[in-house]
């Protein structure tokens, strides 16, 4: 289907809901750092990003922190926060 270049493409997401995702990202990456995320709600969220290949399928806990450290960083990129797409940045153990 041709788009018509004069009819400006709809936002994929809208500001707001970047910034919620964003916050709910950071709480999830805390729960997860401190254990008091359940280890099946863990597990369900990792099979979220392992589908996706945000995640091997042999990871950990760390894995998982990174995984959902990176995506809130490219949703700040998204959200126009960044300049360019931020690196990946090695969480601390």
């Amino acid at each position: 289907m041709a788009t018509d270049p004069a009819v400006p493409a709809p936002d994929l997401v809208q500001h707001r809901d970047a910034e919620v995702l964003i916050g709910v990202l950071a709480v999830l990456e805390g729960a997860i750092w401190s254990g008091d995320l359940d280890g099946r709600t863990a597990s369900r969220v990792a099979d979220r990003f392992v589908q996706q290949d945000l995640l091997a399928a042999d990871h950990d806990q760390r894995d998982l922190r990174q995984a959902i450290n990176d995506m809130n960083h490219r949703l700040r990129y998204a959200a126009g926060e960044y300049d360019s797409p931020p690196p990946s940045i090695p969480l601390p153990p």
